[in-house]
Order: structure tokens, then sequence, then C-alpha cells
């Protein structure tokens, strides 16, 4: 690759940014700057990643290889692994290898070495926390001639742990087995609303298999996830097919987007809220902002009323407006023909209330010998029996009864 250098004109416009290849991107000018340099890209002798599958060292800026220690951030090489069909994605440290998605390889996990398979190509990153997982080397015939009778030797084991928890009345679903690759340990995994004591279902699988064995609880996600399915919207379960984790779902996520709070509308397979329930709520919380709440009142084109309905999605808002006759209509505006209703001048008094319970709190209730003078702008003269709206009927009557 021969060397090149950019080497901003001075009396030209500099460009910013110019990317032939994008579809979106434009060439914006700005005026020259004192602070321009010129900038020396170095020619790399490497071979581009598509083409050097066995590279040792993908990284061409030749970064420092990963050390983990508390507290420092380092650089090594990640990439994604899934143990088994319908089993949850994990990162894992690929070390000097180049991986593509597909391969088979041999990790080093809690149980051993465990056959996996790459669901993503290896890419240098950054990390605080090393990954869990590391991966020892490819996996060679002689791991994959053993998988298809490992695999049988799974199923019996299923078989034996079903047969074992229904004899003994064991409140458990069970999930899967699975037989570590050297083939003395097989761990069982169920499923259960409760605790349950296993002891004896150990002891007894562990004669029969003549296996170490161990017992493993999971949550129904998870055993929706290893099991599969079709969910309400006729497609696969998220789960079981491109979901590496679960995030924590709530009741405010269907309240945010106007669903119907049904529980059988808005449960999955397993009987725990939809996942699918996070997908939009970023986009709800984000846009909800622009309109106003339910039961505000609101400026339209068409006049004062107040919201009865939003419409996240189309960013509309449905208003109720009185005619002069007294009638009240439904109208649907766009998020921007709605303006606050503008607050009274400071100087303005409020109307008087008409429920006495919301009256003044200088407006005394019990009689008086004295009762105050009516002001000039008062409707009520001295004397007269007209009702005071903002007093009740029992302080309206008069206080002394004149001797008959």
């Amino acid at each position: 690759m021969p060397a090149a250098s950019i080497s901003p004109d001075p009396s030209a416009d500099a460009l910013v940014f110019d990317r032939a290849d994008s579809l979106v991107a434009r060439a914006r000018h700005r005026p020259p700057s004192p602070d321009d340099q010129p900038e020396q890209i170095v020619p790399v002798d490497r071979v581009p990643f598509f083409l050097a599958p066995e590279a040792r060292d993908p990284d061409a800026l030749e970064f420092p290889e990963h050390d983990f220690e508390p507290g420092r951030a380092a650089l090594f090489n990640s990439a994604m692994v899934r143990f088994f069909e319908g089993g949850r994605v994990v990162e894992a440290d690929a070390g000097d290898m180049f991986l593509r998605a597909g391969e088979l390889v041999m990790c080093d996990v809690d149980r051993g070495l465990q056959l996996a398979t790459v669901t993503a190509p290896s890419t240098r990153k950054l990390s605080r926390l090393g990954p869990p997982v590391r991966v020892v080397r490819r996996a060679h015939d002689g791991d994959q001639r053993g998988e298809p009778d490992r695999r049988k030797r799974e199923q019996e084991a299923t078989r034996l742990c079903v047969e074992h928890a229904r004899a003994q009345n064991l409140p458990m679903k069970v999930v899967r087995t699975e037989i570590g690759q050297g083939g003395s340990r097989v761990t069982c995994y169920f499923a259960s609303e409760e605790r349950v004591d296993f002891r004896e279902l150990a002891r007894a699988l562990g004669t029969a298999l003549h296996l170490r064995v161990e017992m493993r609880q999971v949550g129904v996600r998870d055993s929706t996830k290893v099991l599969g399915g079709v969910g309400p919207c006729g497609l696969q379960l998220c789960c079981s097919t491109f979901l590496q984790d679960f995030a924590p779902v709530s009741i405010r996520h269907a309240k945010d987007q106007g669903l119907v709070l049904n529980p059988t509308k808005i449960s999955g397979v397993c009987g725990r809220l939809m996942c699918c329930l996070v997908y939009e709520e970023a986009y709800y919380r984000a846009h909800r902002k622009l309109l106003p709440k339910i039961g505000k009142r609101v400026v339209t084109p068409k006049g004062e009323g107040k919201v009865r309905d939003v419409d996240v999605l189309k960013l509309t808002a449905r208003v109720e407006i009185a005619d002069r006759e007294g009638a009240s209509r439904l109208f649907e505006f766009a998020a921007s023909d709605l303006k606050p209703v503008a607050a009274p001048p400071a100087g303005e008094a409020r109307r008087p209330a008409t429920n006495p319970r919301h009256a003044a709190p200088g407006r005394a209730s019990e009689p008086s010998g004295n009762p105050p003078a009516p002001g000039p702008d008062s409707p009520q003269e001295a004397g007269s029996n007209e009702e005071d709206p903002d007093v009740d009927e029992q302080d309206a009557e008069p206080d002394e009864q004149e001797p008959a």
C-alpha cells in the first residue's frame, strides 16, 4: 500500500468530511484555520481481516495485549459464542485467534472444556472486566466425531431425569441435560416455581448414569428459551432466535404504549410480560413528551378544549371542544397545532369558588353579632333575604330574631 498524505491548501476551503462511497454523506466546508496541519497516513504492512482468517494479530494499530487488572480498561479479542442450540450467547476471549461466525471452538468454562459455536466474528474491544469464558482452540475432527454420541447420552439422561422426578412427585419441569466434554459429569437444568429438594433425585440419577450429577434451577424465561415455540405474533420466540439477554419488563411499559392491560394480551408463552414491550419503550418515552397530558386544557385551531386521548405513533391528540350550543365534539390535531392555555395576568383575581368547602379561609362560618356590611359592588342589600352563593344556607339566616 503506497503512502498517502493529506495536506489542506490554506488558500482553499478545507474539506471536513468527504466520503464518496457513502449514500448519505455530504461534503461540508469550513473556513481554513491556522490549526490545520498536514496529516500523514502511515502505510501498515497488514493483510485485511477478510483475506486472512488465520491472522495471528488482527490489530493493525498494535495495541498492547490484554491485561485484566482491576479498575483498568484492557484491550482483548472478543468473540460471541453459543454452547447449545437455543442457549444464551456469551462473550469469550479469543486470544490471538481471528474467528469467523459459524466456526466450532473449544471454550474453557467452569464445567471444563465445552464445544461452542461462534455467532459473531472476533473484534478488538476495550473493557474493564475480562470475559469469563476463554477460547482455548478451534475444534478438530475428534471433538466433532464424538458429538452425536454425546447428544444421544444427553437425551437418555433427560428421559431418566423426567421419570425419576415423576416417581418422586417433585414439582419441577426438566428442561434439558448437558454432559461435559470429558463425559464424567452431567448437568440437569429444571424449572420450578418453588424450592425443590432434589437430593434423592440426584442420587438416583448418579446410580443409573454412573456419572456425577449436578442440578441447576433456571427461570421460566430460560426454560422457554431452550424449548422454543411460536409467539402470539405468529413468529418464533425472540428469546430462542436472536435475543441474547433478558431485559426487565414492567407493567409500566404497557401503560406507556396505551395497551389494554389484559394479562392474556400482554403475556408471552412463558407466562411473563412479553419481552417485545421493551423494544419501543425508548421511542414512546421520547415522543410522549411532545404531547400534552390527558385531561389538560389546550388551545387548538378550532378553539380551547380538553385532551381526551393521545396517539404517540402518529403524534396526534384527540381534543374535546364545546360548540356555541353546548354540544361537545372530538377533533384530532397534530402535536404542532396544540398550544397550552395562557395563564391569567398576575394582578387579575380568580373567580370565587361556588362550593363552601373551597371558600376563602378568611370567611368565618360562625354566627356573629355584627355581620360585615356588603361592599359597594355587592348585589345584596342590607336586610335582603337573598342568599350569598359563597355562604351556606344556615349562615344566611339572621343571627337574632325580633320578639313577636
